[in-house]
């Protein structure tokens, strides 16, 4: 049995490492570690979700990640004593817009996913209120709604635009139907976590053809080198100049049409069935489960 985990996908760790007890007692079992502690995590949750994973990892009889990133920091942090495999995040391409299809709304600046300190909000902000004092006008729109418990966090964002005078915008949970038309309606897509170390909403901007502001950091050159040329690259502290110069010209945040994107969800199946079929020493059932996989378009 193959399990992708997060300490949070129970809610409470003490439950999480009882289920993944219980699958050891019954099957062989493989994991994919996603949200890979690490320090800046902040102490205390960094030393209570180490453990957890540290647990996991023991117990497992193999283990993935979906980053060179990630898997260092479960190297260096969780003792395991396998060797872990990475198997990056798939990209699924949405059907391409040509150029003259393309219309975006003028002034807007787009992050997309949960709001949480940390997500790159505050930044995008800031350097909008500098270039606002230039003459600049654009808004921000949060693509989302706060994580559970950030409510807080969310309304401070939204003094601090009153204060900068920056017009925010915040769209709340997107349905599924609705995510691919938000994220190309925006002029400008910006990524710009503090700690990314695996990134679904970067995956959701290329799936929509858009070439991202990413923030210059270990994982976003890890991507760099694997999708080349598929985001711009800016260094912490340094968004202003390119964040105008994309407002001014929208073209340069769309991709080429078509841009290589692999691995998609075929790849990312065949990454995984040659893993499995290493780790267990044979397909057997690993071929039914690889080919159902295939056919759905995601790993199993």
């Amino acid at each position: 049995m193959h399990l992708h985990l997060t300490d949070r996908l129970l809610g409470d760790p003490d439950e999480l490492l009882r289920v993944v007890a219980g699958l050891v007692r019954r099957c062989r079992l493989s994991v994919t570690l996603h949200d890979v502690p690490q320090p800046t995590d902040g102490l205390a949750a960094f030393q209570r979700r180490r453990a957890v994973y540290q647990a996991v990892v023991a117990q497992a009889a193999g283990w993935v990640t979906s980053s060179e990133h990630e898997r260092d920091l479960v190297a260096r942090w969780c003792r395991p004593t396998t060797a872990g495999a990475v198997i990056p995040l798939p990209v699924r391409p949405a059907p391409p817009v040509p150029p003259s299809a393309r219309v975006v709304e003028a002034g807007t600046v787009g992050v997309f996913g949960f709001y949480y300190p940390g997500k790159g909000h505050r930044p995008v902000l800031d350097a909008l209120g500098l270039l606002r004092r230039r003459g600049v006008g654009a808004r921000l729109v949060v693509l989302g709604g706060p994580a559970p418990g950030h409510d807080g966090d969310l309304a401070a964002l939204a003094a601090r635009a009153d204060h900068l005078g920056v017009p925010l915008e915040v769209t709340g949970h997107l349905p599924e139907a609705e995510v691919l038309p938000a994220l190309r309606a925006v002029a400008v897509p910006v990524l710009g976590h503090r700690n990314v170390s695996a990134s679904g909403s970067l995956n959701s901007w290329l799936a929509a053809g858009r070439r991202p502001l990413v923030r210059v950091g270990t994982y976003t050159r890890e991507m760099g080198r694997l999708r080349p040329g598929t985001t711009t690259p800016f260094e912490s502290g340094r968004l202003v100049a390119p964040l105008a110069a994309a407002l001014a010209d929208p073209g340069r945040t769309w991709l080429d049409q078509g841009t290589d994107l692999r691995p998609g969800p075929r790849e990312t199946v065949a990454a995984y069935r040659a893993w499995w079929a290493d780790l267990a020493g044979h397909l057997g059932d690993v071929d039914d489960l690889g080919d159902r996989a295939a056919d759905d378009g995601v790993p199993a």
